[in-house]
């Protein structure tokens, strides 16, 4: 008796690795009974994506190990502190007094905030004032020894005078450079003008905050028995006064330090124009030297390439895309057609709390299909910063070059074949019913007749169903909707 089955597989396994031919009634065999079973032919379109989940060749995973700055080692020694040079950036020293800008060098005046601010290649200033007029610079004070001769208040001279009120005026300056400045001393001096008579015992502190992100600022003290404290007794008319070189508890190169100044009157002031008398007149920062050390992260990233059909040239330009945010490039060779990685990240200059998220980039390539695709033997590939590293084969993104068909009917005389293990979707494949060679062309019919009449003997004596499974030469999964299957079991 033969029994004859022609399968469209859209109709009950669409989107499936497998062909379920289930049987109305089941095909029972005798103990002298055999069964045979053969593909008589098959017809496919060859139409699907060479590059997709399915297939599992979608996915380029990266290692990051990342590296960030976040130990600080101070390697200076009490005493050794050098000036913090904001005014060389911002200004043009000649001669021996201070002329007023470089070329480079960019004021701004929000008058809407009265916030003046002065910027150049290394350091950013502003200054916090109650009222503030354009063109008008409120860290430079003319000399009068010429046109055009200004002095500024981080030169030590006693005709310097910057307003400076309690609770409403502030300095911000900021390293914008590679190498943030750890402050670690400070000098400053007020200058009393006698305007007003002083009725009160007036102290003055200078407050000193760091912050990295402007938002967030943390208080700066002086080491014990270092202090930050100014103080004029009732009546006193002395013009300066003064600290110098007060130690700073401060261990972390902050970005930006904000100045400001705290008062405190033993006895209520009753002319409040007696603090328009009070002016900044001095201000020296030191800073320390040190090095960063850093700790180390991982972190993993799965890159999507979009399923569909691919040829050589869109497939580098889409892996160029989704790998270029992470400085990547891939090249194809016209002569060896071999992929080359190449590397576009420099190492930076290391900052404080900067990362470093290039530090160390691995390619990984989770299975054989992609593996392929690349033309790379390896799974992991570290590239290394700034430089490229060549493929070990050509690439290959021909989708399939063999359809596979096995069965869950057990043969006398089983297959032999070496796709056990398979990939994360299958389990491998059982014994092999038909070993079809795919057209080269994407997009062709493939069509296979038996015109040998090859059968294979089966075991199994009670047939209830008949399970097709769909592979490719990698072990993968096959997902061929449109294909027309004619099968028979010859029982004898």
């Amino acid at each position: 008796m033969t029994y004859n089955f022609y399968i469209d597989k859209k109709l009950n396994n669409k989107e499936q690795h497998f062909i379920d031919i289930k049987l109305d009634y089941p095909i029972i065999l005798n103990e002298n009974q055999t069964a045979k079973i053969k593909v008589l032919d098959v017809q496919y379109l060859n139409n699907i994506y060479n590059v997709s989940d399915f297939l599992q060749n979608n996915i380029i995973t990266l290692k990051k190990i990342y590296k960030t700055y976040d130990i600080v080692n101070i390697t200076g020694i009490g005493g050794d502190e050098t000036i913090i040079d904001v005014v060389s950036d911002l200004y043009n020293p000649t001669l021996t007094i201070l002329e007023k800008y470089k070329e480079t060098t960019v004021l701004n005046y929000d008058t809407t905030n009265n916030i003046f601010k002065i910027s150049n290649i290394k350091y950013d200033m502003e200054y916090k004032t109650v009222t503030l007029t354009n063109n008008n610079d409120p860290f430079i004070i003319p000399i009068g020894i010429a046109v055009n001769h200004y002095n500024n208040i981080f030169i030590d001279n006693s005709n310097n005078a910057l307003n400076f009120k309690p609770d409403t005026h502030y300095i911000i300056f900021s390293n914008k450079s590679a190498g943030l400045d750890l402050l670690k001393n400070i000098s400053y001096k007020l200058k009393y003008n006698g305007s007003v008579g002083n009725t009160s015992v007036l102290l003055f502190t200078l407050k000193i905050e760091g912050s990295n992100d402007k938002l967030s600022w943390n208080n700066i003290p002086p080491l014990v028995p270092n202090s930050l404290d100014i103080q004029w007794e009732y009546a006193e008319t002395t013009s300066i006064k003064g600290v110098e070189n007060v130690n700073l508890i401060n261990s972390i190169p902050y970005r930006y330090y904000k100045l400001s100044i705290l008062r405190n009157e033993f006895i209520p002031v009753e002319n409040p124009n007696l603090y328009e008398a009070f002016k900044l007149n001095f201000i020296e920062m030191k800073k320390t030297s040190y090095n960063l050390g850093y700790t180390e992260s991982e972190n993993i990233i799965n890159l999507t390439i979009p399923n569909g059909y691919y040829k050589a040239n869109n497939y580098i330009s889409t892996l160029n895309t989704i790998l270029e945010p992470h400085f990547i490039k891939i090249e194809l060779s016209n002569i060896t057609n071999k992929l080359n990685f190449i590397s576009t990240s420099i190492a930076p200059s290391p900052v404080y709390l900067m990362t470093d998220e290039n530090y160390k980039v691995y390619l990984i390539f989770n299975n054989l299909n992609i593996r392929e695709n690349m033309g790379v033997i390896n799974e992991n590939i570290l590239l290394p910063r700034s430089s490229s590293i060549e493929a070990d084969k050509n690439i290959d993104l021909i989708n399939f070059k063999k359809l596979i068909l096995s069965t869950n009917l057990k043969f006398k005389n089983k297959t032999h074949n070496e796709f056990i293990g398979g990939n994360d979707i299958t389990t491998g494949i059982g014994d092999v019913l038909l070993w079809i060679d795919a057209d080269e062309p994407p997009l062709t019919c493939v069509k296979y007749k038996n015109y040998e009449l090859i059968s294979y003997d089966i075991d199994d004596k009670i047939i209830n169903n008949i399970i097709i499974k769909l592979h490719n030469e990698k072990r993968q999964p096959l997902y061929l909707d449109n294909m027309l299957l004619h099968l028979e079991i010859s029982v004898s």
